[in-house]
């Protein structure tokens, strides 16, 4: 189910090139013309939608740098590995007013027991609790939240400015190589890419701008741009691609990325959202994933996940061809992509 490599995607003389541009900047402060393949309904073959972190980049270096402004006096106390294993337990909670507040909690409060990111989820995020209608953007919390948002936005953004600018193939040395040829692929076959992160918008696209995702990103949604969790993120993505003039294929939709539920479960969310409107809407999903410990999770999470094809893809297992890039061919394809439902 690596759509369009080898199989899936074929050259249908019924399918036009059209030129599309991206609405995300470069580097260079251009933004990229895409070359999408459409039928005679204005539909592409496939449209994808893919997660950031952990998918396409490795993006602890620059975390790092961004909970030590962030979070001064944590930084101080308990130091940088303790603060950054607290942050990166929050950020499988699906938004970042979740994410954020928990923080606050922990180190402004005194909650030193919501450290435990089930515990926070239990007591604080649980229906009928303090924080259940934290992503509404009329809550009080949600409107506190905002304001350590943008403190976090400015500085995440400012931090990936200023690491690119200093070693320029700083993100080249973050990239997950497999995904970003697979986009490559993707970019060559006409097929519609955009990108999703519950991540706020100036740090979204300052990633896009200096890691390249401009160049396979058609549109990125935000939390900025949508709160809640990813499903809604595709909801306003296919809204965007619509003004653009792109008809949705909602039989032909891929999810990538390396949360098992955050993102790739969201595919099950939004046939449900659409099925009323959209009773042909089919999507499929592509964990990403590590090790084999990595798999086994992904399969746990998704087990009750049955009305998707899903797929997980270990990047470190990827072969290279003989000009050393990711080899995404049929050979050998057996060792890094594994169909998750044959293994319950």
């Amino acid at each position: 189910m690596l759509e369009g490599i080898n199989n899936g995607i074929e050259q249908k003389p019924e399918y036009t090139r059209k030129s599309f541009t991206s609405n995300l900047e470069k580097a260079d402060g251009s933004f990229e013309s895409f070359s999408i393949r459409l039928d005679k309904n204005g539909k592409p073959p496939l449209v994808v939608f893919e997660d950031i972190d952990k998918t396409l980049l490795h993006l602890e270096p620059t975390y790092i740098e961004i909970r030590k402004v962030m979070w001064p006096k944590a930084v101080e106390k308990d130091g940088i590995e303790e603060v950054g294993r607290v942050h990166l337990a929050g950020f499988r909670l699906g938004t970042m007013w979740r994410e954020l507040y928990r923080m606050h909690a922990i180190y402004n409060l005194d909650k030193i027991e919501w450290k435990d990111a089930n515990k926070y989820a239990e007591e604080f995020l649980a229906v009928g609790k303090e924080g259940e209608h934290i992503d509404e953007p009329n809550d009080p919390l949600h409107i506190e939240c905002d304001k350590l948002l943008k403190q976090f936005d400015d500085i995440a953004a400012e931090t990936v400015e200023k690491q690119a600018k200093e070693n320029p193939n700083f993100f080249d040395e973050a990239k997950i190589q497999p995904v970003y040829k697979l986009n490559a692929l993707y970019k060559r076959l006409g097929v519609v890419v955009v990108g999703m992160t519950a991540n706020p918008k100036r740090f979204a696209n300052a990633l896009c701008k200096y890691a390249g995702l401009g160049e396979s990103f058609m549109d990125c949604a935000t939390d900025t741009d949508v709160p809640g969790t990813k499903e809604y993120k595709m909801q306003y993505l296919i809204k965007q691609l619509e003004k653009k003039g792109i008809k949705i294929p909602f039989d032909k939709i891929l999810i990538i990325g390396d949360s098992p539920l955050g993102d790739v479960g969201s595919g099950s969310k939004f046939q449900k959202l659409e099925k009323e409107k959209h009773p042909e809407v089919k999507t499929k999903g592509i964990v990403i994933n590590g090790n084999e410990e990595d798999l086994m999770v992904a399969v746990n999470k998704l087990k009750e996940t049955k009305d998707m094809e899903i797929h997980a893809m270990d990047v470190n297992q990827v072969p290279l061809d003989k000009h050393g890039d990711s080899d995404l061919t049929q050979k050998g394809r057996d060792k890094f992509y594994t169909e998750i439902n044959r293994l319950e």
